[in-house]
């Protein structure tokens, strides 16, 4: 983990930056939006916001924007997003309980995975692309487009959450292969303290 003369010496207000934070921001705008009934400018906002997602990785990796900061909100950003618009989604009976809780389950195991590791385990692909077919399915579930549009909308969610399994037993993989690692020399899973 940095440091926290690290930390401050690194430059917090980049745009990737500003992306995520606005990404943030648009998560309970995108649920009032959803519990108000207005769903097609919650669509809207959410979309939005999943765009800022893929600018503010390509903005990092192509104009040297990376930061710390980016690296431990994006991923909280893009958790945050999806599991309490899948929460909403339940409650309003768009999607089942049982399945948004293993979501939300895995989204919050990988949350303090990745905090515990401090950034030691990168996204792999499939993540990435369990996060836009994720992304994707629920925008088309709030947009609820005829019988049809909701049984793609199912489909690409089962795939997606399928996607996220498996990113999730790779990453166990990682962990368990880092912890391995750091349990010959005594320090445990973050390293030496």
């Amino acid at each position: 983990m940095k440091s926290g003369g690290d930390l401050l010496g690194e430059r917090v207000l980049t745009l990737p930056n500003v992306l995520t934070l606005l990404r943030l921001i648009a998560i309970p705008v995108v649920l009032l939006l959803l519990f108000a009934g207005r769903d097609v400018l919650a669509v809207m906002v959410f979309v939005l916001a999943a765009i800022t997602d893929f600018l503010d990785g390509v903005i990092a990796r192509r104009w040297s924007g990376a930061s710390y900061l980016g690296a431990v909100l994006d991923p909280v950003a893009d958790r945050l997003m999806l599991s309490s618009v899948a929460v909403v989604l339940a409650i309003r009976g768009l999607l089942p309980f049982p399945i948004v809780a293993i979501l939300v389950g895995r989204d919050v195991i990988a949350l303090v995975g990745s905090l515990t590791f401090h950034g030691k385990i990168k996204v792999n692909k499939v993540g990435k692309a369990a996060t836009v077919v994720l992304m994707a399915s629920v925008a088309v579930i709030m947009y609820r487009p005829g019988a049809t549009g909701e049984i793609v909308g199912e489909i690409m969610f089962y795939s997606g959450l399928g996607l996220s399994l498996i990113a999730g037993a790779l990453y166990v993989g990682k962990i368990k292969k880092l912890y391995n690692g750091n349990a010959g020399s005594g320090s445990g899973p973050g390293g030496n303290r």
